[in-house]
């Protein structure tokens, strides 16, 4: 039985596969001998996309005879293992050769640059005005603000050399004794220049360039005249004037205590116009502002240290810029030449004038420095300009001389150079007086 039910079944296995061999299209005939199962076969693509899609090996072996089916493949990227990924990452790392504390601030540095360089961007675009007319506004600018040499009040023009060499020789001749000093001519442009750019002890004269800025924020409207200053223990200041005996709390007109820090030279008034001014930093910027390049209030008055400074030429600026009409409107002008006018120390500038001239000044003498600025006026209408300290021995009298014999020298200079009217033909009964015409100054 068991070789009979062998025999029925090799016999239906060969009949199965002669029926095969006929139709042509048996499964081991198109799979080259191999049996395939009818659930492992896939469903073949359709003829458009056979061209697209490559033929897996379930397909090639499926192709009749075995031999393959030249067909146009496309390469396609295979997708990364995890394996792949992090030998990737690990090779990357290796490049780096950076820690992560460092690696990471290093990332947020860059992501930083590239958002800012973003925000950047976007604020140039939305900027309205275009590149051009910001450079020509700048431009603009810049020229508006840049030094107008034209603009100088003081015409320095001829300088007097020769006066000048008499005026170091005299200096020299005392070894206790320096000076500087800068006198101008306003209108020959004439000029007598020794050391005036030198910086110094300002003493009393630092009430000039305050004054000026007192009379300027009273044409500003942010002072009055008859503003009410009061008396501290504050702005109480040695040394000269009366205010400092008065009980505190006492009140005074803001244009009476400007004009005693002038004319009476009182520095507990001084204190007072600097504390209503806004103090010492408004106050040098506003110096800093009218072209005074080395003057300076660092200490109230009396300031017997001599921390405030100033030079000559500085001095002989402002009061030529005053002359000239600028800085204040002319109402204030005539006011601070008036104030100025009514000095009552006379015993520096005022002693190297002749007869007729008039001078708006102001003194200042901390004992081994004197000094005087002023505008003065010359008989015939010619004006100009004096600035000069003199530095000596405590309170020593030849530091006076040597100012006096300077501020005559200048003077009687001045006054033989002024422009004469011409002459006209002196008739007979004239001639006597022609001699008494100019009688020489006596001082």
């Amino acid at each position: 039985m068991v070789e009979k039910s062998r025999r029925t079944r090799r016999k239906r296995k060969i009949s199965s596969q002669s029926q095969g061999s006929k139709s042509g299209g048996s499964k081991e005939a198109k799979s080259g001998g191999k049996v395939v199962s009818l659930s492992s076969r896939r469903r073949r693509p359709k003829a458009t996309s056979n061209k697209l899609r490559p033929k897996t090996n379930l397909q090639k072996a499926a192709s009749p005879s075995g031999t393959k089916q030249a067909s146009p493949q496309r390469k396609t990227r295979r997708r990364p293992t995890a394996k792949s990924s992090r030998s990737n990452n690990q090779a990357r790392r290796l490049r780096l050769k950076l820690p992560k504390p460092i690696l990471y601030p290093i990332r947020f540095a860059i992501v930083g640059i590239g958002i800012g360089a973003f925000i950047g961007t976007l604020l140039a675009i939305s900027n309205s005005r275009p590149y051009i007319s910001v450079t020509q506004d700048t431009e603009e600018r810049s020229q508006s603000f840049a030094p107008d040499e034209s603009a100088n009040p003081l015409p320095l023009e001829t300088s007097l050399v020769t006066m000048r060499e008499s005026v170091q020789v005299a200096i020299a001749a005392d070894p206790e004794l320096d000076a500087t000093m800068l006198f101008v001519d306003l209108d020959t442009g004439e000029y007598l220049d020794v050391a005036s750019s030198r910086s110094i002890s300002a003493a009393s004269t630092i009430k000039i360039p305050v004054l000026v800025a007192f009379l300027e924020a009273v044409d500003q409207g942010t002072v009055q005249l008859q503003d009410s200053l009061i008396i501290t223990d504050n702005v109480k200041g040695g040394g000269s004037g009366n205010f400092q005996y008065k009980d505190n709390g006492t009140e005074l007109s803001a244009l009476f205590v400007a004009s005693e820090m002038s004319i009476n030279s009182d520095n507990t008034a001084t204190n007072m116009i600097i504390e209503q001014l806004g103090g010492f930093e408004v106050l040098n910027q506003k110096f800093q502002s009218w072209g005074l390049q080395q003057t300076q209030l660092n200490a109230p008055l009396p300031d017997l240290e001599g921390t405030n400074l100033t030079t000559a030429r500085d001095l002989a600026f402002l009061l030529a810029k005053i002359s000239r009409g600028d800085i204040l409107s002319n109402r204030s002008r005539d006011r601070l030449i008036r104030i100025m006018s009514s000095t009552r120390n006379d015993n520096l500038l005022p002693q190297t004038l002749g007869q007729g001239a008039a001078i708006a000044h102001k003194t200042g003498d901390i004992g081994y420095i004197i000094g005087d600025a002023g505008i003065i006026d010359l008989p015939n209408g010619k004006r100009y300009i004096a600035s000069i300290f003199v530095e000596r021995p405590y309170d020593a009298p030849k530091g006076k001389e040597l100012l006096h014999k300077i501020g005559k020298l200048f003077y009687q200079h001045a006054e033989k150079n002024q422009p004469q009217p011409i002459p006209t033909e002196p008739q007979e009964s004239d001639k006597s007086l022609e001699t008494a015409s100019f009688p020489e100054e006596t001082n």
